[in-house]
């Protein structure tokens, strides 16, 4: 079934309404934005969600108004390890479609996920797609950002890959061929400054049809990615340069800070999930708002779909 084209989060919460029967298995729920973005996704998305940790904390905070206990299951396991654990073998022997984080740590959460017997492992390098809507775009307002989650410092190989998961996110969102820029702090190849050479052999690779589904190119510095005034400026003949949908940064480093800038410099509104695994992951920061939280979910119905309509 081929997806309509998504290029804003109203859209995508939209459609993600339309998706029956996902179930989110959360890992400790812990504070009021959580369980605000759980109530909502109840009342708008449809989803149902299995809240594995602290059963009184649970109890408490779901007893607002507009909760809705016919798509709420609570398991009690008060130590975040222990639910942890719980909320992995739930998704392994799928009971579950999505894993998402509360208060448990993110680093600890991705290493019992990584782990051989957590039976989430597909083979596949997992990444985190940051989303964000860019309100100077016309049409296609959504860029992604990736790696800012997962991938320390991501080689030639791993970034084949990177760009590979977020053409995936790109593709589930109806963009059947997104402009991937891979960045660096200029748009010459410089000898000495790796992330340039990475960026001239990814965009041969594809221009040889290594990397398919998408348009890459590159170096850019960020400006001349996004800006179609910065692109023409210098005189960059591209069909990327100005008007990139996915950026590619160079290390984990700069993914994470260009991606929190977006939010807490500009404010923009922001979606991400880790894909890769066998199931959306999702790891909202423990400091993100209801409603990043409830586009990641959203965002993670729609993967999962994906993942349906793939097997």
């Amino acid at each position: 079934m081929t997806t309509p084209a998504i290029f804003n989060f109203d859209s995508l919460l939209n459609y993600a309404s339309t998706i029956p029967g996902k179930r989110v298995a959360v890992i400790a729920p812990g504070n009021a934005e959580t369980f605000a973005s759980i109530v909502q996704a109840q009342q708008i998305l449809h989803a149902s969600f299995i809240l594995v940790g602290d059963c009184e904390v649970i109890q408490h905070n779901m007893s607002t108004p507009g909760g809705d206990p016919t798509k709420t299951e609570v398991v009690h396991r008060p130590d975040p390890k222990s639910a942890l654990r719980t909320a992995i073998d739930l998704v392994r022997d799928e009971k579950a479609d999505i894993l998402m984080k509360g208060s448990v740590d993110t680093g600890t959460m991705m290493k019992a996920v990584l782990e051989e017997g957590s039976g989430l492992r597909t083979g596949r390098l997992l990444s985190d797609i940051f989303v964000l809507e860019y309100p100077p775009r016309e049409e296609s307002k959504f860029i992604m950002i990736t790696d800012g989650g997962m991938t320390l410092a991501p080689d030639l190989k791993n970034k084949v890959e990177l760009i590979r998961n977020a053409v995936e996110v790109a593709h589930a969102l109806g963009n059947p061929m997104p402009k991937v820029a891979v960045l660096s702090a200029t748009e010459f190849v410089v000898p000495n400054l790796q992330s340039t050479l990475d960026a001239a052999a990814l965009s041969k690779m594809n221009e040889r049809g290594q990397i398919t589904g998408c348009v890459v190119d590159g170096p850019f510095a960020l400006d001349n990615a996004i800006s179609n005034d910065a692109a023409a400026e210098k005189r960059l003949k591209s069909g990327v340069a100005g008007k990139a949908e996915i950026l590619v940064a160079a290390n984990i480093e700069s993914a994470n800070s260009l991606a929190k800038s977006t939010t807490y410099f500009a404010g923009l509104r922001l979606a991400h999930v880790i894909v890769g695994a066998k199931v959306p992951v999702l790891i909202p920061s423990r400091a993100d708002k209801a409603d990043a939280k409830l586009l990641s979910i959203a965002l993670g119905m729609i993967m999962s779909k994906q993942t349906d309509e793939e097997t």
